[in-house]
């Protein structure tokens, strides 16, 4: 479970640091809550494999990478 977490906040990490770069400077949108927004939907992504009840790592670590992808195109479309 710890290790789920940690994996989820990394790629949240990673994803909201790729979006602000992807943003570039005119954005309203600062760097904190991009990574912010990244964690988030990368937990959120987490979730629902642990309600799906999914074991597999690989599986789990593709549920964080397109809950964080997911929010961020969300923020994307609204800003």
């Amino acid at each position: 479970m710890l290790i789920t977490i940690l994996m989820g906040l990394v790629v949240g990490l990673l994803g909201g640091f790729f979006m602000k770069v992807s943003f570039g400077g005119s954005t309203l949108i600062g760097f904190i809550v991009c990574v912010a927004v990244g964690i988030v939907g990368s937990l959120i992504g987490g979730a629902i494999g642990s309600a799906l009840k999914v074991r597999n790592s690989i599986v789990q670590f593709i549920l964080d990478v397109l809950g964080a992808c997911a929010l961020i195109a969300i923020l994307k479309v609204l800003f």
